[in-house]
């Protein structure tokens, strides 16, 4: 599911919301699902949350349609001077406490398997709860984490696992509450069949010691070989940050440099189209919900609003998609069939397809195309526009100046201002 996630944060989102997606390959596409090779008879289904098939016809099949690469560019788009465009990016702190930060979150946590599960622990657990020998809805999980002691569970589950090494398998005999909020398990017998796969185990830099680490299964035998591993880790991060900092940077600064004269509405439509159904079928496969119910519930709002957000952030991506066909025109970067069907192809498996061709039938073919012009067009790009590094130090220097600025300003406008009647 994640990989499929994924495809919500693809070309379009490069700029406009890139903090919203966790995934490795989040400002690399946009989703969308329209191929320009189809025709305007063509139809796809989907089935809605009743099990019946409800029919929509793609933007895309509309007769006239042209696509991204068959527009006249200069109707829509007048470019800026990307070659003499400065940008700044922001290059994250690698400092002993960034350092310090990092080992403790991500390095010097491991699973500890040579000792028995004490209070206060946190167990990586499988069980099966049955009653009567059945196995009881809600009673089952994998790799679950629950600390010992924190009565999470019901009485005498997390005592039941003190004592047990990883590795063994209990069964457990245990009583549901009487006040157990489901009514056919309160005060019920049942039997838990619980298998300790390990303990998470995590320490302090400041503190650890070389038994602590070798307890938890970590390959560091001193403090010293931690502090080098977390340094490199945390070097390469920021660089990987920073490369990501000013790829947004440039585009962000030629889209807003670059005057955009028109944008066709029907492309914004198809974004918002296809997003609707990607997001639907995430919905009804997840939720059981349409989009409708999906929207109200988990965003708050109602679909008028929800739209209407729709409509402006579709309308920057397309504003995104039409400069950077802009720029691929002048630099003579041409993306071929071919180039197209190889990358899908070279993709589908990563994001969950069986094939290139289901991978672009699910983005679509338009912006899937568009995602690899992005790509091109950004290697070109790193190489023209001057790139000045900004430190966190320094971004933060600037903000408080620039709060100081505003609070002596409205000081003195509110000194200055006449005295109205009441």
């Amino acid at each position: 599911m994640k990989k499929k996630l994924a495809l919500m944060c693809m070309a379009g989102v490069l700029v406009f919301g890139m903090s919203a997606c966790g995934e490795k390959k989040s400002d690399e596409k946009a989703q969308e699902t329209s191929q320009t090779t189809q025709t305007a008879e063509e139809t796809e289904t989907n089935t809605d949350v009743q099990g019946q098939t409800t029919e929509f016809e793609r933007v895309s099949e509309r007769e006239g349609y042209v696509g991204f690469q068959d527009l006249n560019i200069d109707e829509y788009v007048t470019l800026a001077d990307y070659k003499n465009l400065k940008v700044t990016a922001v290059r994250p702190a690698v400092d002993d406490e960034s350092i310090e930060s990092y080992i403790n979150s991500r390095l010097l946590v491991g699973k500890i398997t040579t000792r028995a599960v004490k209070e206060g622990d946190v167990a990586d657990i499988d069980y099966v709860g049955r009653k009567d020998g059945v196995a009881f809805e809600g009673g089952t999980a994998s790799g679950y984490k629950l600390a010992i002691g924190s009565g999470s569970f019901i009485p005498g589950f997390e005592d039941g696992l003190v004592g047990v090494m990883p590795g063994e398998t209990v069964d457990l005999n245990l009583t549901f509450p009487e006040n157990y909020p489901s009514e056919d398990m309160a005060g019920q017998e049942v039997v838990f069949t619980v298998t300790v796969n390990s303990i998470e185990g995590s320490a302090s830099y400041e503190t650890v010691t070389p038994e602590e680490m070798a307890e938890m299964g970590l390959s560091y035998k001193t403090k010293e070989e931690v502090w080098e591993a977390g340094k490199t880790e945390v070097e390469k991060n920021a660089e990987e940050t920073f490369n990501a900092n000013a790829k947004s940077a440039v585009v962000q600064k030629i889209v807003e440099e670059s005057t955009v004269k028109s944008v066709p509405e029907y492309l914004v439509e198809e974004e918002a189209q296809n997003y609707n159904h990607y997001l639907e079928s995430l919905a009804q496969a997840m939720y059981n919900m349409d989009l409708e119910t999906f929207v109200t519930n988990a965003y708050g709002v109602t679909m008028e609003q929800y739209n209407t957000q729709m409509n402006e952030m579709f309308t920057d991506t397309v504003k995104q998609y039409l400069v950077m066909e802009a720029v691929s025109r002048v630099e003579g970067i041409e993306i071929t069939e071919t180039m197209i069907t190889e990358k899908a192809d070279a993709e589908a498996a990563e994001y969950g397809y069986a094939s290139g061709e289901e991978l672009i039938s699910e983005v679509g073919y338009a912006t899937y195309r568009m995602s690899i012009v992005q790509d091109q067009v950004l290697e070109r790009l790193m190489e023209l526009v001057t790139v000045e590094e900004e430190s966190v130090q320094e971004t933060k220097e600037t903000e408080e100046i620039k709060a100081a600025e505003t609070t002596e300003t409205t000081e003195i406008t509110e000194a200055t201002e006449e005295p109205t009647e009441r």
